[in-house]
């Protein structure tokens, strides 16, 4: 016999540890989520932030054909849901894409198109109005690159934060 007596001890205290590590990161990583899930994506720099909606000149035609497009926010907030419009014959410019609900409206009170008056009205509201460009509404940057349309879904959110930024000098 050994001088040296085995112990069976050890490999419950290592499962045990083991067992232990793991909890404790399952926590972490609870606790770190809880913490970031309200906050703006570009501090976040998760996902894209810009949503690419399509080829313009397709987009233009189908938007003067049966009118703007719905976009539902797919992202887990779900509360960037929005209407892209174009205005005018040339596909490259005056694009415009803003929130598809009233402000302090439920989400399902999106802006509904009446092409004979050429404005929106609210789903649960029809003496709500707003314009056919959207003026007054939060917007979203659109620039069309490359023949195609992106809508910045974050450029006021980075704006924000790099507006209350402070550097010390």
């Amino acid at each position: 016999m050994s001088p040296v007596e085995r112990s069976g001890h050890h490999a419950g205290r290592a499962a045990l540890v083991a067992l232990v590590g793991v909890v404790v990161l399952f926590v972490a990583i609870g606790v770190v989520t809880l913490s970031l899930k309200d906050r703006n994506s570009p501090d976040l720099q998760l996902g894209d932030q810009t949503f690419k909606a399509g080829r313009a000149a397709t987009l233009a035609e189908r938007i003067a054909d049966t009118g703007p497009r719905l976009y539902a926010d797919v992202s887990g907030r779900k509360d960037r849901d929005l209407i892209l419009q174009h205005l005018g014959d040339d596909p490259e410019t005056r694009w415009h894409a803003f929130l598809a609900a009233p402000i302090d409206k439920p989400r399902d009170c999106t802006w509904e198109w009446q092409p004979d008056e050429r404005l929106f009205r609210a789903k649960c509201d029809p003496d709500l109005v707003a314009p056919a460009d959207g003026a007054g509404l939060p917007q979203f940057k659109v620039t069309v690159i490359d023949g195609r349309v992106d809508v910045d879904l974050n450029a006021e959110a980075r704006a924000q934060s790099s507006s209350t930024t402070t550097t010390t000098g």
